[in-house]
């Protein structure tokens, strides 16, 4: 197995058609891959380490440079149909969506957004991306626990309890958070806001609201963000920000999973939560 046939398998394994446009092989490995590097995020410094003590390649989850990270706004569009399901109408959240991708699209044209890419090149080292797939999965499992959990009577104070049966939660040194609502308050019809590019912010939860949903589970959110919702929120609605190194951690380890069950040797570093204590 190769870095592209890394993408390929993890991305059938999230149950998408092809590899989505936030993940991407960056340098090709010359060979099958035997021992890798996986991180959440990757620096000149994981490579520097990862090119001395031998690995075959590095992998990171958030896009690194060229088209992972230029073409993210596609991986973001997602989102349009995750808020549909809840009710949104589809034009308010396409607008949603768009307003939201403005910041990070200006931000793009301010950032020097090849530099590591062009390092892993100048010397050597073969590196790839794998995001939504992992996203995908992580969601997936918060999801299936929600709903094996969720009953009458249930408060957001459960929810939070309930996510903290992940390993991963359970040994991060974040812990899931009402940011807005009560934790007394009931859970109610609730959401999980993820495997969309980055979080909806407030145009995107703020519809959410609009549309009848009452609790929103979230990775994370921008203080401006969490500001202009915590202002306009009526009783009864809550916003529940799950942690990003934990939540990030939940499927990046089932991928892991995958790839050590396919006979590649992962070390897990930069932000990965182990799904079981080190031996």
């Amino acid at each position: 197995m190769n870095l592209a046939q890394m993408l390929v398998v993890t991305a059938r394994l999230a149950g998408c058609d092809e590899v989505p446009a936030d993940s991407q092989v960056y340098v090709e490995a010359p060979g099958d891959l035997r021992h890798v590097l996986f991180g959440v995020d990757i620096d000149v410094g994981e490579l520097l380490y990862a090119r001395d003590a031998g690995y075959d390649a590095v992998v990171a989850h958030h896009p690194l440079g060229e088209h992972a990270r230029m073409d993210f706004p596609k991986v973001v569009m997602r989102q349009v149909e995750q808020m549909t399901a809840e009710g949104v109408a589809r034009e308010v959240a396409t607008a949603a969506v768009q307003r939201r991708l403005q910041r990070p699209h200006r931000a793009t044209h301010m950032s020097n957004y090849n530099r590591v890419v062009d390092v892993a090149r100048l010397i050597g080292v073969p590196l790839g991306n794998i995001h939504l797939a992992c996203d995908i999965l992580g969601r997936d499992a918060i999801v299936e626990l929600l709903r094996k959990r969720d009953g009458d009577g249930a408060t957001v104070a459960d929810a939070i309890a309930w996510l903290g049966e992940f390993p991963e939660m359970e040994a991060a040194l974040t812990r899931p958070e009402a940011w807005i609502g009560d934790v007394d308050q009931p859970l109610g019809r609730w959401t999980v806001a993820m495997a969309g590019g980055t979080n909806g912010g407030y145009d995107v939860f703020r519809e959410y609201w609009r549309a009848g949903v009452d609790t929103i589970l979230a990775m994370h959110i921008a203080e401006d963000d969490l500001g202009r919702l915590a202002a306009e929120t009526s009783g009864g609605k809550a916003l529940i920000v799950t942690g990003h190194m934990a939540t990030d951690s939940i499927g990046i380890n089932r991928v892991i999973d995958a790839l050590e069950a396919d006979g590649v040797a992962v070390t897990r570093t930069s932000g990965v939560i182990p799904s079981s204590p080190p031996a």
